[in-house]
């Protein structure tokens, strides 16, 4: 009967760290990297490699949306809190917060001018909010329930879009 040899020196290849739970998620403009939710936190992930470039602890519930200013320097979340937080993705600091809606955000979307943020709630109502100054451009109301996504037309010139 031959005898078997194992192997006494094995070489580390770098691991994969949980990264995803399912939710909200957004691509940068030029797909470096990955924005999404891991369960209470932000995970920014290099999509060249699936790597966690760096984490956000921002919430101790859900994050519900999330979307990039077009620069890509400016992250967008929101949670179970109805509190909508900007991030400054070079410090991964908060850098503004506001209240939006009376029910979750659902979904958020930047303006190419990256003067404006619109979002979408579970309150069937969608407010668009200046982004340096924090207030309340516009207020629309008249969905049929849940608002869950919100688009605005590439073209700056154009309208912004939710379904009804």
């Amino acid at each position: 009967m031959a005898s078997l040899s194992f192997k006494k020196n094995y070489r580390c290849f770098p691991s994969l760290q949980q990264c995803y739970t399912g939710g909200p998620f957004v691509v940068s403009s030029d797909g470096f990297f990955i924005a999404c939710a891991c369960n209470e936190s932000i995970k920014i992930v290099d999509s060249s490699n699936a790597s966690v470039r760096s984490t956000i602890e921002s919430y101790s519930e859900a994050v519900t949306a999330l979307t990039l200013s077009p620069d890509d320097k400016l992250l967008f979340s929101a949670s179970h809190s109805r509190q909508i937080r900007v991030w400054d993705l070079s410090t991964r600091k908060c850098v503004g917060s506001w209240k939006s809606h009376e029910g979750f955000v659902m979904g958020m979307a930047c303006h190419s001018s990256e003067g404006l943020l619109a979002a979408a709630g579970a309150d069937g109502k969608v407010l668009v909010r200046d982004v340096d100054g924090g207030f309340c451009t516009h207020y629309f109301k008249g969905h049929k329930g849940i608002v869950s996504s919100i688009l605005f037309h590439p073209d700056p010139n154009r309208t912004l879009v939710s379904p009804k």
